[in-house]
């Protein structure tokens, strides 16, 4: 993991060396940060979002189906949601401000631009939702990892398939070492 300046050096994350910054390729609302990694077409979002009204949990599991939606997924399954002590999942911020969720599911996709009737893979998503209360906002962080991937799909010769144990690392270790530098970001 090496540690990257997120939206212009206001928060600072650890992030695996492997993931390249989107921005090189496509255009990213101002609001995210998108890293990809071209050897497991893995993909790592970090977000900016107005706090939800959801409570505990729930707020997780409507982000995730909010993602469902925007990625069109023909199916999407939640496998685990829990609250994790602040404490322990981001000892860099306040806890008294802060709560945090974990949410683990599937959702079955088709890759950007390709035929919808062939190319459905199945996607892992690990998503974390940093709840920073006092500035009312929904810190995202999704993993998408592939672990199926459709014959029609112009991943299904590009996929390493990573193992979920690793996702899980590499999200509790970016959620660790997530650090807010400049809080004049939250408005």
């Amino acid at each position: 993991m090496e540690s990257r300046e997120l939206f212009g050096g206001a928060i600072v994350a650890p992030i695996n060396p492997t993931f390249v910054d989107a921005s090189q390729f496509r255009q990213i609302p101002d609001n995210q940060e998108v890293f990809l990694d071209m050897q497991t077409q893995q993909s790592l979002i970090v977000e900016l979002l107005e706090a939800v009204d959801a409570q505990n949990e729930d707020i997780a599991r409507y982000h995730f189906e909010q993602v469902a939606s925007d990625n069109e997924a023909v199916e999407y399954k939640v496998n685990t949601v829990q609250s994790v002590p602040t404490e322990t999942a981001t000892p860099c911020l306040p806890a008294d401000i802060t709560s945090v969720y974990v949410l683990q599911g599937t959702q079955q996709v088709a890759k950007f631009n390709e035929d919808k009737h062939q190319a459905y893979n199945v996607v892992q998503i690990w998503l974390a939702v940093v709840r920073l209360a006092t500035v009312a906002t929904d810190l995202v962080v999704t993993i998408n990892a592939p672990v199926a991937v459709a014959p029609g799909s112009s991943e299904s010769m590009a996929a390493s398939l990573t193992e979920l144990a690793v996702v899980e690392q590499e999200i509790t270790g970016l959620l660790r070492g997530l650090t807010i530098k400049d809080w004049s970001l939250f408005g």
